[in-house]
Formats: structure tokens, C-alpha cells, sequence
């Protein structure tokens, strides 16, 4: 195959320290110093400066921050961002009682629903989390799929012999967002772990549209198709890919397309 034979070298440059700052961190807290030098008694400037120090994970500087914020008004505005600064500091139920704080106050705050669902997961507090997960996608405009699959992973650690309950959870995520290939690959992934072959199948198929113009969703319903019995499907689709990588510029997730490729003919064919 020709596209064996072609080399690609991609250089990608990340910054991936957890002590790095967010991109505009140093510079959203330089202007807020100025503004606090103006205005010395503004608890919302302090409690802004203390979510960026935060983000930087500067821990200290926040919870000086925090503690001077709360000096500077009612204490209960801080607790938001004292939640997530105990979260932080692993201090996971002194958490989930500073974002209860800043709930009563704000009922239907989004956010601490989400960050308390976190910390109580990370306790083994598997019952309040599902519940804080539920109250934040009720109260989220916009959910972001990622957070359905917390929510369905905390289900299956709750039934790990029975994934219906984490596969109705995603179904109903769907009906509320669409079929977001991010969580129909995860519910495919669950059916094949149960060896409901034609479930995994069916539900593959409803993001072809979206995505079998990528080498990737071939490849994934290849191996289903392999597993379901049904190598005549996945040797079509196997030669599809093959063609279609043929004709792309090689890049790194390319080349290991067509490395998963190989080893899928092989699984059909070991005398390839």
C-alpha cells in the first residue's frame, strides 16, 4: 500500500503543566489589580481575582482573596469559588457544603450543581452526585455532552453487571441534544460490552451521516461488524478505507487509521 510508504512529520507544541496559567490569565489579573486599586472595597473584584488565582493554582493568593472578599460583604457570595478552591485542594466535603452555601442563596445555579456532582463523585458519594448531575442538566441551558458521560459513568459504577440503567441516561441526553457521536460512541461501546451485537450496530449507524467520511467511523463499524459475525460488511468496509487513505495526505491519526486497518484484515484473514 502506498500509504505505508509515505512519511509525515508533524511537530505540535502543547503547554501541559497543571501549574500553567489559563492563555490571558497573567493579563485578566494585571487589569484587575488596577481595578481593585480603584476600587478597594469592590468584594465582586476581589472574588474575580480570586477564581483567576485559582485558575492558575495559586491556592494561597486565592484563599487570601477569598477571605478578604468575605470581609467585604456577605461571606455567602464567596462561596462558590471557595467551593472550588476546597475542590481543588482535594477537600472534597467542604466542597460540597460551600456549594449547598451559595445554592440556598442561588437555587438555581448551574454550576455548583455541576462542581458538587464532581466532588462528591471523587468521595464515593455516588447517589448525591447523580442527583447534583440531574439538578445541573436541569438547570443548564447548555450541557455539554461530556457531562452526560460523567453522569453515565457514575451509573455504571453504581450497576457495573447491568449497563441499561447508563444506557437509558444516554438515550434521554440524546433526546435532549441529538445524536452527539461523542455519547452514541459511548453507548455503542456498553452495547458491544453486553454482546448486543445488532444494538451496537444500529446505534453506530445513526451518526453515519455525520461521520462516514472519516477513515474512523469505517473502521469502528468494521470491528462491530467483526464481532457481530458478519466479516462480509467489514471486508466492504475495510476496502473503502483502504481506498480513501490512499487518496489523503498522511498525517499522524492517518497512519494509525491505517495501521488499525491492517490489523483488522488480519483478524478477517490472518493469511493476508
Amino acid at each position: 500500500m502506498m500509504f505505508f510508504h509515505k512519511l509525515a512529520v508533524v511537530t505540535i507544541g502543547l503547554l501541559t503543566s497543571v501549574s500553567s496559567a489559563h492563555p490571558g490569565t497573567a493579563s485578566q489579573i494585571d487589569r484587575i489589580n488596577h481595578l481593585i486599586e480603584q476600587n478597594p472595597q469592590s468584594q465582586a473584584l476581589m472574588i474575580k481575582r480570586a477564581s483567576l488565582y485559582i485558575q492558575k493554582r495559586d491556592m494561597e493568593k486565592a484563599q487570601q482573596d477569598l477571605g478578604h472578599a468575605a470581609s467585604l460583604g456577605d461571606p455567602v457570595e464567596t462561596a462558590f469559588d471557595m467551593g472550588k478552591l476546597q475542590s481543588k485542594n482535594d477537600e472534597f466535603k467542604l466542597a460540597i457544603a460551600s456549594f449547598q452555601r451559595y445554592l440556598n442563596r442561588y437555587p438555581g445555579h448551574a454550576l455548583s450543581f455541576l462542581y458538587s456532582a464532581k466532588a462528591a463523585r471523587a468521595i464515593g458519594e455516588l447517589d448525591l452526585a447523580m442527583d447534583n448531575f440531574n439538578a445541573y442538566f436541569r438547570h443548564s441551558r447548555n450541557p455539554h455532552p461530556g457531562e452526560y458521560l460523567a453522569a453515565a459513568g457514575i451509573l455504571l459504577k453504581k450497576w457495573p453487571q447491568d449497563s441499561s440503567p447508563a444506557l437509558q441516561f444516554l438515550d434521554g441526553a440524546m433526546q435532549r441534544l441529538g445524536s452527539i457521536p461523542q455519547l452514541q460512541r459511548y453507548a455503542t461501546e456498553l452495547e458491544l460490552k453486553r454482546r448486543n451485537y445488532s444494538g451496537a450496530i444500529a446505534r453506530w449507524r445513526t451518526v453515519e451521516t455525520a461521520l462516514s467520511s472519516s477513515p474512523q467511523w469505517k473502521l469502528d463499524a468494521a470491528r462491530i461488524y467483526i464481532l457481530a459475525g458478519d466479516q462480509g460488511q467489514a471486508m466492504e468496509l475495510l476496502k473503502q478505507v483502504k481506498i480513501q487513505l490512499q487518496g489523503l495526505k498522511p498525517t499522524p491519526a492517518r497512519i494509525e487509521n491505517a495501521f488499525k486497518l491492517r490489523e483488522l484484515e488480519l483478524v478477517i484473514n490472518p493469511a493476508l
